[in-house]
């Protein structure tokens, strides 16, 4: 057995140079045209620069067109740059309910008062809630009614009374 008879699982199998031409199969021999690259992309930056300049002149036109047409402002208008007076509106939204947010989280997180001068005062809710703990609800006293006509005892007159009464 001679070395080109050898199966697959053996020794690679040499070829003769004659059997490896195909000549079917080829490549390209020349390099790629340099000049032809070079004048394609110099055409296309002209014609790129030139589409370019032709819109921005396009736009001046219709922008200088437009103002021509622009309607006359009121004379009661306000000059460009003064605001109109108060309420307007908003211009930050997510500022405005920060800043909104933050107070209502001072108030409800602080001491301050409420009415001084009646003695009422704002707790922090944390506060608020061990002092409801340790004092409890204030309650009416049990059995204790002033007028037994106190409550909803009459028909209810006016409107629709969803079977309330009232004293009479």
């Amino acid at each position: 057995m001679t070395s080109t008879d050898r199966g697959p699982r053996d020794a690679p199998r040499h070829y003769t140079d004659a059997e490896m031409h195909n000549p079917d199969v080829a490549h390209e021999e020349a390099d790629i045209d340099i000049r032809a690259v070079l004048s394609f992309a110099g055409g296309l930056t002209v014609v790129v620069l030139v589409s370019a300049t032709l819109m921005w002149g396009m736009f001046q036109m219709l922008e200088a067109q437009a103002a021509k047409n622009d309607p006359q402002l009121s004379p009661l208008a306000l000059p460009a740059g003064q605001e109109p007076p108060a309420p307007r509106l908003l211009k930050n939204e997510q500022e405005n309910l920060l800043k909104f947010r933050m107070e209502e989280r001072k108030k409800l997180e602080g001491y301050g008062w409420v009415d001084e001068k009646a003695g009422i005062a704002r707790v922090p809710i944390d506060e608020a809630k061990k002092l409801i703990v340790q004092r409890g609800l204030p309650v009416r006293a049990s059995g204790a009614v002033e007028d037994p006509r106190t409550g909803t005892h009459a028909a209810a007159y006016g409107g629709p009374s969803s079977g309330r009464t009232l004293p009479k």
